[in-house]
């Protein structure tokens, strides 16, 4: 079934928006003769505009916009119809409970099939769009699930006037008790159109479910008669909405209808409440579905099949309750013209004509008369037939040439669109036969072939095998240029051939050709085997062919051994025998043969192991020296002989002689290095080496020739060490064996301690005596002395000490002093005393020389000249004499230090002093010191080498005390000067707060000011703003009267103080505005009081009403929100 549903009117008030939310507002077509208003749209004669009493567009679907329903599902007494969407839908639909069926309802199998949801108050009707949302689910009435087309509805038109009658009584009743003031009491349980149990003690309606209703009372009396009312309204209600009379269908197309009823409303009477809404279903052979649910009294249903007839009926309802269907109204949709029929095919195709077959279109309601066949050779599409059949021939075309064709069907209505071009070409002459298939590649089971290939060819490729004797079979067919035949026997001649095929037809076969397939490689041959006796040199070797040559003749054999080192080839050729010599004595020897025909050469035969018989070894080669020879040991190494005699060697033996003929065996053993040890320095020696195996000894290696490197000396005796003097000495000593190596010089150390790292040398050269000066006396030495040559140093002899005698003190050193202006003390280090204790010093100052008392490293020098240079030395004095001067040093005086300059004060203030004075000495340094009246020491408050200080923070009126002294790098801290008395300076009184001005008069004005303590007060004032202040007045009052003020003029007034002849600052001024003078007084006259506008009387009761409604929903939302 193909239909869409748009709402045309609305009866039941205003259309709602929900349905704008997805078809906006458009045009719709209607007859001129039912526009009222063409000249709204001149430009479209055939628009007219849609009125306000038809309301909203809503749209709703059914047929192929219809969800697909689910089997029902049973659960506890209520059936549930599962409606799947496919797309998210917006607005999702409210579960309701299910309900008892309505008096007066179809039985379930007459009712609609499509679920809805009713709607209370003021929501919009509920729309399914089944082929594009996503599946929802709802429960719904079994009874709205039914495809089956309504039952005539019998009317009842009396019974219905009378229920009409009496509902609108009980309604005019239930107003006038509100307005008398009597409460209706609805019951807390029964709410207005809730369900109900039970209606008169048993169900109330056939099937089972209650209907909804509303309730009356008067007071608390009512509630035994509310019980029938209730029943008597929804009866009421229930007939009236089965009283339904059949929809009008108009302004019909092929594709829409206009379907339009009316309200069953009774005029004068509301439902409080109640919101009807309408059900249109739609019948198409005998399947009836809901297309539009909603409040509006017309709708337009789209999609229509041009030409199939259509049922409509409708279905009201009421909040819960829900009325019967109406009557069917049928129509038939206006025919149109057919469809756009499919593509012509092509069915058979020659060089001059064409045959195209179609399938029918649909007829949209009017049999297809005849079809319209063009078509366009080059200039365009031209009327070529009018077929009735669905095929047609066209003749007479000209070969290989491309047409186009396309085909249109007609009826009764006019002809429909043009199907889609089809574009075909006449056949052309058969292709010509191509070159014959050139070979590729080719292996032992393939052959790749390849050939030429033209525009829109297709090829058969057919192959001939002599052997089979089944002549040429197709192999290929297809539009490639090249194949690979496989699956052929290895060496084997095989023919081939190649045809054409076009769409004109299929060519002549090409030239045969012949090709061969490649042999493969041949198995491996028989192992080879030993033939005859095993020789130390030779041996002889044969082996069978292979069992499968490969399709070709072994042409050659190749036979390897390897003895060790990796396979070589032995023999290559026809023949299968082979004679191996050249081999080494005792050795194994592993043997593998392959042959090889055209194709390739085969795999390795299994290998065979031969060994030939051992001989004694080989001379080794010469002994080799393994680095240079040292000077009693060297390291010989040798290599293992050529030839082992096929045995593993037992030992090697190394024999060693001297110059003198003495041979001695220095090693016996497997090893191939010995370090031959015992040997003396610069010898010659030989050395040689022999192999042995089980079966017996080798011959000997040629001779090693070497000579040990020489040694460096023997340590020489101890030295004989004679003392000249305190601090000089004589040192003899003998010559070592040199150790091959002549003596190249002798060295001699000497130290203080007697440890090795406190030895320094003294002496080096090639005497064996030495002389040494600059000892220190008193002080025991050690000496030792070793010999070098080529070879190096010799080992040291052994220590010899000496002790020098004592003598007179050493020079004593680090001599500093510290000066004053006429004094110098001296300070040195205490010197070594050389075995006697030092008993003084002796100080020398320019000429003068002083002695100190006892051994103490220091003296004062005093009745020197200020400024004056000396050149002092010190030397120390013991028993045995005294000792050496230290070095001269000069040491000079400091010059007087400078004399402190005169302070003088620059500068006083209350709270600062500023002293200077004259400077004394150039880049002299000050220091100012002060002293408060009530501290007894000086203290620092300036130092630096400017010439005059600022002493801040002092107190007013107050004496202090000042001292200075000057002092440089040189003469140091001079004395200080005579003490300064200085004072501060009394303090000038502070700016008194800004005056307070009062009016007193239209032209007299207080000034007053706070007081200040043992001050007098200065009053200024000055007339506008950028006028000079003058003195008004000067005293020790804090008030002031200020007269003869002029009218309309502003003054400013400041006030200052003074206090023992010093002003203090100005405080702020202030400001003052006198008036303009005053008017003459006219007399008054009494005003009668104005009545309130009604205006400003409404906007005032407005504000005082929006002020109460802000509160109470102040007072609202805080009783209601929950506190946190």
């Amino acid at each position: 079934m193909v239909g869409v549903g748009v709402a045309e009117g609305g009866g039941g008030g205003a259309p709602d928006g929900y349905y704008g939310e997805y078809y906006p507002p458009e045009p719709y077509y209607v007859p001129p003769e039912m526009c009222p208003h063409p000249q709204q749209h001149p430009q479209h004669a055939h628009m007219c505009t849609v009125h306000a009493e038809y309301g909203g567009m809503p749209v709703v679907t059914s047929a192929t916009m219809m969800p697909p329903l689910l089997p029902p599902v049973l659960d506890e007494g209520m059936r549930h119809y599962l409606v799947a969407h496919h797309q998210p839908h917006p607005h999702h639909a409210p579960h309701h409970q299910p309900h008892h069926q309505p008096h007066h309802q179809p039985p379930p199998h007459h009712q609609p099939p499509h679920p809805y949801v009713p709607t209370n108050g003021a929501g919009g009707p509920q729309h399914y769009y089944g082929g594009a949302y996503p599946a929802h689910f709802h429960h719904v009435p079994p009874h709205h699930m039914q495809h089956s087309p309504p039952p005539p509805v019998y009317q009842k038109d009396e019974r219905t006037q009378r229920q009409y009658s009496k509902l609108k009584q009980k309604l005019e009743r239930k107003h006038t008790n509100r307005n008398n003031g009597i409460e209706v009491n609805s019951g807390a349980s029964t709410p207005s159109l809730s369900p109900r149990k039970e209606l008169n003690g048993r169900s109330g309606g056939s099937g089972g479910a209650s209907s909804g209703a509303w309730s009356e009372g008067e007071g608390s009396s009512a509630s035994a008669s509310v019980q029938g009312d209730d029943d008597n309204d929804t009866q009421a209600l229930l007939d009236m909405l089965s009283a339904t009379r059949t929809p009008q269908v108009s302004d019909m197309t092929p594709t829409s209808a206009l379907v339009q009823w009316n309200s069953p409303r009774p005029e004068g009477v509301t439902f409080p409440n109640v919101e009807l809404t309408y059900d249109l279903l739609l019948g198409d052979r005998g399947r009836y579905k809901a297309i539009y649910s909603g409040p509006s009294l017309s709708c337009r249903v789209r999609d229509l099949r041009p030409g199939c007839e259509y049922s409509v009926c409708l279905q009201i309802r009421a909040g819960e309750l829900t009325g019967a269907a109406s009557e069917a109204a049928t129509f038939r949709a206006p025919p149109a013209p057919p469809e756009r029929p499919a593509a012509a095919r092509v069915q058979q195709r020659t060089r001059t004509s064409l045959l195209l077959r179609w399938s029918a279109p649909a007829d949209n309601g009017a049999r297809i008369s005849h079809y319209v066949l063009e078509m366009d050779a080059g200039d365009g599409f031209a009327e070529l037939t009018r077929p009735r059949m669905r095929q047609h021939t066209i003749n007479n075309l000209q070969p290989q040439t491309c047409y186009r064709f396309r085909i249109a069907a007609v009826n009764e209505c006019g002809r429909g669109d043009w199907s889609d071009d089809t574009v075909v070409c006449t056949a052309g002459p058969p292709p010509p036969a191509p070159a014959a298939p050139s070979l590729r590649a080719a292996d032992s089971t393939s052959l790749s072939l390849e050939w030429v290939r033209r525009a829109d060819e297709e090829f058969t490729l057919q192959m001939d095998d002599a052997i089979q004797g089944h002549g040429f079979l197709p192999v290929y067919s297809g539009p490639d240029c090249a194949y690979v035949c496989d699956r052929l026997r290895r060496a084997t001649e095989y023919r081939f051939r190649l045809r054409c095929e076009t769409a004109d037809g299929k060519g002549p076969w090409s030239p045969e050709v012949s090709y061969n397939t490649l042999p493969e490689r041949p198995c491996p041959p028989g192992r080879p085997a030993p033939r005859g006796k095993i020789h130390s040199r030779a041996f002889r070797l044969r082996w069978d062919p292979p069992t499968d040559d490969g399709g070709a003749e072994i042409e050659t054999y190749t036979l390897e051994i390897d003895g060790g080192d990796g396979y070589n080839c032995a023999y290559r050729g026809p023949e299968r025998e082979a004679h191996c010599d050249r081999l080494q004595p005792g050795t194994q020897y592993r043997a593998r043969v392959r042959c090889a025909n055209v194709a390739g050469e085969s795999e390795w035969s299994a290998g065979e192991t031969v060994v030939t018989e051992a001989t004694c070894p080989g001379a080794c080669a010469p002994p080799e020296v393994a680095g240079a020879p040292r000077a009693t040991l060297v390291s010989v190494r040798w290599r293992a002989p050529d030839c082992l005699g096929g045995a593993p060697l037992a030992e090697y033996r190394l024999e060693l002689a001297d110059t003198d003929g003495l041979v001695r065996l220095v090693h016996v053993g497997l090893e191939t290095e010995c370090v031959i040890r015992e040997l003396l320095p610069g010898r010659e020696y030989r050395v040689w080496v022999t192999a042995c195996n089980k079966v017996g000894a080798g011959p000997p290696s040629s001779a090693l020739r070497f000579t040990t490197a020489p040694a460096p000396p023997e340590a020489p005796e101890p030295p004989i060490v004679s003392i000249d003097s305190p601090r000089s000495a004589r040192v003899e000593w003998t010559a070592p064996p040199n150790n091959g190596a002549p003596i190249v010089d002798f060295r001699l150390e000497m130290s203080a301690t007697n440890i090795d790292d406190a030895f320094a040398e003294i002496y080096r050269g090639m005497d064996t005596a030495c002389s040494i000066t600059k000892l220190t006396p008193f002080t025991p030495y050690f000496f030792r002395v070793c010999a070098t040559n080529s070879a190096g140093r010799g080992t040291w002899s052994l220590v010899r000490d000496a002790l020098t005698p004592r003598a007179p003190p050493a020079a004593p050193a680090g001599l500093r002093h510290e000066a004053t202006v006429d004094s110098l003390r001296l300070y040195w280090r205490v010197p070594a005393s050389h075995g006697a204790d030092i008993l003084r010093y002796r100080v020398e100052v320019d000429d003068a020389a002083f002695d100190t008392e006892g051994p103490t490293p220091e003296q004062l020098v005093e009745g020197l000249l200020p400024d004056t240079v000396y050149r002092v030395r010190v030397a120390a004095l013991n028993e045995l004499g005294l000792g050496d001067w230290s070095e001269e040093t000069r040491a000079a005086t400091r010059p007087c230090p400078p004399a402190p300059p005169t302070l003088r004060c620059a500068q006083v203030a209350h709270n600062y002093l500023r002293l200077e004075w004259e400077p004394s000495v150039e880049g002299a340094q000050y220091c100012v010191e002060m002293r408060a009246p009530d501290a007894r020491e000086f203290r620092p408050v300036y130092r630096g080498s400017a010439h005059s200080c600022k002493v801040k923070k002092l107190r007013e009126a107050t004496t202090y005390t000042f001292r200075i002294r000057a002092s440089d790098e040189r003469g140091g801290r001079g004395a200080w000067g005579e003490p300064a008395p200085a004072r501060t300076a009394a303090a000038p009184p502070p700016a008194p707060h800004a005056p307070a001005l009062a009016l007193l008069a239209p032209r007299v004005a207080l000034a007053s000011w706070d007081a200040l303590d043992d001050a007098e007060y200065v009053l200024q004032c000055a007339r506008g703003k950028d006028a000079v202040f003058k003195e008004v007045y000067t005293g020790k009052d804090t008030q002031f009267q200020l007269e003869d003020l002029e009218y309309n003029t502003e003054y400013q007034v400041r006030v200052g103080a003074v206090r023992g002849g010093l002003a203090g600052a100005w405080s702020a001024p202030t400001r003052l505005s006198v008036p303009a003078a005053p008017a003459p007084a006219r007399p008054r006259r009494p005003r009668a009081a104005r009545a309130l506008a009604p205006r400003h009387a409404a906007l005032l009761m407005a504000a005082g009403f929006l002020l109460v409604a802000v509160l109470v929903a102040v007072l609202v939302q805080r009783l209601v929100d929950p506190r946190p």
